[in-house]
């Protein structure tokens, strides 16, 4: 039995060794003679077909601010050796050899705008070459390319992208450098978060230089990227737009709360602050100014006038007539035409074309709500004349009353109304009781005059009052509007 097992290992052994000495006895045959400088062609006059294909992995990142894009991809480059053929039958049916790269030739295919510290950023792989002498070589890496990037209608934008793979010495008549079918594949790719990517493109081209006559191949790898809008529009956006529509809780708070403005700079401010985050994010460029850096500007103009009309209306609201007279043009523009254009209502008064006054008028229609001036203007009726002769006769009562007893010296009276008065005045009481009256007469004078002059201010203070409400209307339909 243990000579068996020995018959056994000892024929593992030979077997193992044989196929060892057949692929190396294949390396050796395959490198000698073999120079890595030498372009693998029968005829130097043929160019070198290389196939180029670029598995998609991932798309790391896009920096948008300074025009980068991360990939992670795989080459996958093809081309025919003539030096590396052999007869499977000869070296033990071996089918295909690995070689690192540089020991054999390879295309000097580099991508043209890498970005990278190190400018090839891919990882040289094993190479692994066919009896047929087909060399198949994928390194991978992670490449950084540059791309312009077109922020115009940030953050609905839709980037193209691409590689730019081209021989770096080699011109088309040596080095023919073609895309592989399925030029690009992304049967690999891990989505990303942020960027769709509904196409991809392959493109082949032919330049021309001034110095050389001889065309030189490149191929383009086209990412044709759309951006995902979910997260801007809930941390950008909406914040936004509610904020911005907070601006009309400005016009509900009353003048007297004193939040008005403390209100609408806080809005300001958080305008500002999205502001500045989407400047941020935005290269800086002076080509195109994004969509959403527009809409932000919009909504600061917007908050910014809702600003200055909350000023001016306060500046209405809290004038006096001490301060401030109200003209007649501005008196008949706030107090009647616009109020009876935007249909508004005030108590007391009923706004009809009617009885709208004229807009130029030099002096305005008054309209008195008063109970004091009422009753002033009904002195104008027919009751006045007994007033007043009433009145009349009661002054010259007192003048001559007082006359004759010394009390006052109103200058001198007529003897005939005095001698007419001073029969009828015998008694004191009646004397105190004309002196209290003639008193009291005087007080109300002052007291109505004063009446009627608070009932003026009062008029014009809400006048002014009632021209801050027309303004705030004004300026929240422009505000409404605007939004």
């Amino acid at each position: 039995m243990s000579s068996v097992c020995a018959l056994l290992v000892s024929c593992a052994l030979f077997s193992v060794a044989h196929g060892s000495l057949q692929e190396r006895r294949l390396y050796e045959d395959l490198m000698r003679n073999y120079n890595n400088l030498e372009r693998p062609v029968a005829n130097h006059s043929e160019p070198v077909t290389v196939h180029l294909k670029v598995a998609l992995q991932q798309i790391i990142d896009v920096d948008e601010k300074n025009q980068v894009v991360y990939v992670n991809a795989w080459l996958d480059y093809t081309w025919k050796d003539y030096n590396l053929v052999w007869d499977q039958a000869e070296y033990g049916n071996i089918t295909d050899v690995r070689f690192p790269a540089g020991k054999i030739w390879k295309p000097d295919v580099l991508l043209y705008n890498s970005v990278d510290t190190n400018f090839d950023s891919t990882y040289q792989t094993n190479m692994i070459v066919y009896s047929s002498g087909l060399v198949h070589w994928v390194p991978p890496g992670i490449f950084k390319i540059s791309c312009k990037i077109d922020i115009q209608w940030f953050p609905f934008d839709e980037q193209k992208c691409f590689f730019k793979f081209g021989s770096w010495t080699y011109d088309g008549y040596k080095l023919d450098l073609q895309p592989a079918t399925g030029g690009f594949d992304i049967s690999e790719y891990l989505p990303n978060g942020e960027w769709a990517l509904p196409l991809t493109t392959v493109e082949r081209n032919e330049k021309f230089y001034d110095c050389c006559p001889e065309p030189y191949p490149d191929v383009h790898f086209y990412l044709h990227m759309r951006r995902r809008t979910l997260y801007y529009g809930f941390n950008l956006i909406m914040p936004c737009i509610l904020t911005t529509l907070m601006t009309l809780l400005g016009f509900t708070l009353p003048p007297d709360a004193g939040e008005k403005i403390t209100l609408q700079i806080t809005v300001l401010l958080s305008i500002c602050f999205f502001l500045s985050i989407v400047s941020e994010m935005s290269p800086p460029t002076s080509e195109a100014v994004p969509l959403l850096g527009i809409f932000f500007t919009c909504c600061m103009i917007v908050v910014t006038a809702s600003t200055v009309f909350t000023v001016y209306v306060l500046n209405l609201h809290y004038r006096t007539p001490e301060t401030h007279d109200m003209g007649p043009w501005t008196r008949n523009l706030l107090l009647y035409w616009i109020p009876w254009i935007l249909r508004m209502k005030r108590p007391g008064h009923n706004l009809t074309y009617a009885s709208l006054p004229s807009l130029f008028a030099s002096k305005p229609n008054r309209h008195s709500e008063s109970l004091i001036r009422n009753i002033k203007d009904n002195e104008h009726s027919l009751s006045r004349a007994n007033s007043f002769d009433a009145d009349c006769r009661l002054n010259q009562y007192i003048m001559t009353q007082s006359v004759s007893n010394g009390l006052t010296s109103m200058g001198s009276i007529p003897s005939t109304m005095i001698s007419s008065t001073n029969g009828a005045l015998t008694d004191v009481s009646q004397q105190a009781t004309l002196l209290i009256l003639h008193r009291i007469y005087h007080e109300l004078k002052i007291v109505t005059k004063r009446m009627i002059e608070g009932d003026k201010e009062e008029q014009a203070s809400n006048n002014w009052k009632f021209a801050a409400m027309v303004s705030l209307t004004i300026s929240f339909i422009f505000d409404f509007g605007s939004k």
